[in-house]
Parts: structure tokens; sequence; C-alpha cells
């Protein structure tokens, strides 16, 4: 990869240095090269990529959002700002600022890595991260996003 998701890299296994995580790892490693990993699958964008690895620093370390405007750039500082909870609503799990499609992307590999290293966690802790992970509404809107084929009408596959 590039410079930058390399500096990125280095410098959050710097701040994250001596954090574990709830099975005893290193965070670093448990967690973010985990959604690091998980973007480089489907994204070779390396703001996404750094903004990725970034994405918890804000929240789990002393960097500000002025470090990593002098470290990186505003595209990458921005991007982890709009990441980082806001911690006045929702229990901390509310992000007013999530709009972008590379935040969005960001927000989805997190919450992958998380679900899928969440067996140690207590199953209240459990429970409440299932139903906050759940983006769609419990009864959507019927005008909103609809299928190109409408129930029945469904095209079978070719046959060989």
């Amino acid at each position: 990869m590039g410079k930058i998701v390399d500096k990125a890299l280095e410098y959050a296994s710097d701040r994250y240095r001596g954090q574990r995580d709830e099975q005893g790892r290193p965070y670093f490693f448990a967690h973010t090269v985990q959604v690091y990993g998980i973007l480089l699958d489907v994204t070779d964008d390396e703001e996404v990529l750094a903004a990725g690895i970034l994405h918890d620093i804000l929240e789990d370390s002393d960097t500000t959002y002025e470090d990593l405007l002098h470290e990186f750039n505003r595209p990458i500082a921005d991007l982890v700002m709009e990441l980082t909870q806001d911690e006045s609503e929702d229990g901390g799990y509310y992000f007013p600022r999530l709009e972008s499609r590379k935040a969005v992307l960001v927000k989805f590999a997190d919450r992958l890595s998380n679900l899928s290293r969440m067996g140690d966690w207590p199953g209240d802790r459990q429970q409440r991260y299932l139903e906050i992970s759940k983006f769609w509404p419990k009864d959507p809107p019927g005008d909103i996003i609809q299928s190109p084929n409408p129930p029945g009408d469904a095209k079978a596959p070719p046959k060989r």
C-alpha cells in the first residue's frame, strides 16, 4: 500500500500501545488490523483505508482532530471525525456525522469486526450491540426500496 496507509498503521500502533481488547489481545491487532483487512477486500482507496485504521483513535487515545490534521490531511481527519461517536446521546452509539459513502463503508467494516469478536462480551452488551447494528427499520416503508422483481415474479435462472 501507499505511504499514507503505512503511516496510519505505524501511528495507530503507537497510539494503541498497551491497549487490550476483551479477550486480552493487543487492540491494534485484534480490531484495527482486522478492520483494515476487511476494507482491503472491498477498496483500494487510501483515504478509506487510513480512516479505517484510525477510526477509533479519537475515542480510544489522547489523539485530537488537530493531531490528525497535522499528521495526515483534512480528508482523512474529516473521515475519522465523521466516524467518531457522539456520546451525548444513545450511550455512545450515536453517529450524527455519519453521512458519506466512505464513512459508512468504514463503519460497516468496524461493525463486522466487532460482531466477529463479541463472543466474550457480557450477554446484555452483545444484545445491545446487535440491536444498534441493525441499520434498517423493523417496518420499512414499501415505497422507498423496492426489488426490481415484484414478489412471485422471480426470474428463474437459465437452464443449461
